[in-house]
């Protein structure tokens, strides 16, 4: 990565090739349909059946991506493959919008972008920014815009807004993911952040609990077999317990 490269820079680089696709392909309102996207607009080849002897991403003479996917993955699943496929295709477009030239190698940059960019693409910043305090931060509720992206992909997002806040992911109550946008956080939930999980693991049903300084709203994603809690914590202005111990 060039000297002096932000993450910000980078972000914007990223936000700026989304918009320029979604534009191209007229694309105007989510939900973003990437597997359509790749298909119709990029002149990818996507397929559900994986050739005898194909790997699973290879090219075509043409150099254009094949992409091969699982035919027991969900939907979701399936976009976010594709988004993050579409993300490596147009990575020399994002770099060059960073001037970084193609020949200079970066495993950070070659690790991650496709991974912002599929983030970016399945929930744009020129829709989710507004979008997201409207419907205030509610992670149901903005599913049903975005509905290509996962739960857990459109809560990792709020993290890109200028709010501060912290998502956790508590996959079987371990916590699989917990990130800030403003504070150092503890590997371990906060009382508020405890009753909120235990009440969404419980009963299923989303939960806002204000108590000790927290605000913390709590989002069910359940499955037959297993249960995920998503929650957004809030802290307010000189609560100590926000200080960090070792942040992750």
């Amino acid at each position: 990565m060039r000297d002096g490269l932000s993450r910000e820079e980078v972000t914007e680089a990223v936000a700026g090739t989304v918009e320029d696709l979604l534009r191209a392909a007229g694309v105007t309102t989510p939900p973003v349909d990437a597997l359509a996207l790749a298909r119709h607009h990029l002149g990818m080849t996507i397929s559900l059946d994986e050739p005898q002897g194909r790997p699973r991403r290879s090219r075509r003479p043409d150099d254009r991506p094949y992409i091969v996917l699982r035919p027991e993955a969900t939907e979701e699943r399936n976009q976010w493959a594709v988004a993050h496929e579409i993300g490596a295709h147009l990575k020399q477009t994002i770099l060059q919008r960073l001037g970084i030239e193609p020949a200079e190698r970066r495993p950070l940059m070659g690790a991650s972008l496709p991974n912002l960019f599929a983030h970016h693409l399945l929930v744009p910043a020129c829709w989710f920014r507004d979008d997201a305090p409207a419907a205030d931060y509610d992670v149901l509720q903005l599913k049903e815009r975005y509905r290509t992206a996962g739960h857990d992909v459109i809560a990792l997002r709020l993290l890109d807004l200028p709010e501060p806040c912290i998502i956790t992911i508590v996959d079987n109550d371990h916590i699989d993911r917990r990130r800030s946008n403003a504070w150092p956080v503890r590997k371990r939930l906060e009382p508020a952040e405890q009753e909120c999980q235990r009440y969404v693991h419980d009963c299923s049903r989303p939960k806002v609990v204000r108590a000790g300084g927290w605000t913390v709203q709590g989002w069910p994603v359940h499955g037959a077999d297993w249960k995920r809690e998503i929650l957004r914590s809030v802290v307010e202005e000189g609560c100590e317990s926000a200080e960090a111990d070792e942040p992750f």
